[in-house]
């Protein structure tokens, strides 16, 4: 069954959002004051209405206790996005996830309980840094929400310990999913991740995690290439 999911405020983000879902084959309603801009996206082909997120009985009367997420991604209306926020959370939304303009409304969303604040600008150049990032020995995959899936190839830090002596799990907050480790000809051979595995610098370990575990267990102890 698709997913049905409810966008309030239509501006660039939240039509670039609905476009992607809808190719995900989501179900997708956009809600927006601005009444041209309403029409606009229904010329577009989109499912949009025109509605008050700050009127709990709008709310309500469009059914967004039914579906299965609500995103708030008002522009650059501050008070609109943060009592739309309580609103939502009064009716009792499923799921509530919020784009903040700045770290202060992104603290002010998180503590009236939305179940993820999204900074676009802060994120996506996270995301670049990631890309372009000079060390050749780490790629990350996005899992869901703050979660990565990382290959890091590791230092000297851990060179010669077991996975259990090294605690990753309990020092770093990381899941060992995969050990590999090249052969005389370069090639790479899967090895099991067992507690009395003993890695070897230059390994690769592929690690599931938050994005923050993640970079600091990738300083600590990862192998840092010359510059």
């Amino acid at each position: 069954m698709a997913q049905r999911i409810f966008i309030i405020g239509a501006g660039r983000f939240g039509a670039h959002l609905a476009s992607r879902l809808s190719e995900f084959g989501c179900e997708i309603v956009l809600a927006d004051k601005n009444a041209d801009r309403v029409e606009d996206l229904v010329q577009d082909g989109f499912h949009a209405v025109e509605m008050d997120a700050e009127d709990q009985n709008a709310l309500r009367e469009a059914g967004v206790q039914d579906v299965d997420a609500v995103v708030v991604s008002i522009g650059e209306n501050m008070q609109g996005s943060i009592l739309t926020t309580l609103l939502l959370k009064e009716l009792k939304v499923k799921k509530l996830i919020c784009r903040a303009l700045d770290a202060r409304h992104a603290t002010v969303l998180e503590k009236l309980g939305a179940n993820l604040v999204v900074l676009p600008t802060r994120d996506m150049a996270y995301r670049l840094a990631e890309r372009l990032r000079d060390n050749a020995g780490s790629d990350r995959q996005q899992l869901c929400e703050d979660y990565q899936l990382a290959q890091i190839r590791i230092g000297l830090p851990l060179h010669s310990r077991t996975l259990a002596g090294a605690a990753l799990r309990e020092r770093y907050h990381v899941n060992v999913i995969l050990l590999t480790r090249n052969g005389p000809k370069g090639e790479a051979t899967a090895i099991e991740p067992t507690p009395d595995r003993a890695m070897l610098q230059g390994d690769m370990l592929f690690v599931a995690g938050r994005r923050e575990n993640l970079n600091r267990f990738e300083r600590e102890c990862g192998e840092q290439l010359a510059s």
